[in-house]
């Protein structure tokens, strides 16, 4: 069976079409960056746990090749399915206090 031959063409965009595509789908690309990037903001935040808790967590993350945030967010995020108090909006008042950035 012969192998399949491809075309510099088929790979790689003309020149053409590089320089001259419509600016909409620039613009379009350029809003759903923005939008996935609001949508995945980070803060730091510190707490304490038992020596015990942090070794297992430590071990984990790296026998698993995750970080310990992307295992303590999956951890939360399970902990807190089908519990409606975290879903609750807090008092003005609190969340006055408990507000970052």
């Amino acid at each position: 069976m012969a192998k399949a031959k491809f075309d510099l063409d088929q790979l790689i965009p003309s020149p053409d079409e590089l320089l001259l595509k419509p600016k909409a789908t620039v613009a379009s690309v350029a809003s759903t960056v923005a939008q996935e990037a609001k949508e995945s903001v980070l803060i730091k935040f510190s707490n304490q746990l038992p020596a015990e808790t942090l070794q297992r967590l430590q071990q984990f993350s790296f026998w698993s090749h995750e970080t310990i945030g992307d295992v303590l967010d999956a951890a939360i995020t399970a902990y807190l399915e089908g519990k409606p108090e975290a879903d609750r909006a807090l008092p003005a008042k609190q969340a006055a206090r408990r507000r970052r950035g």
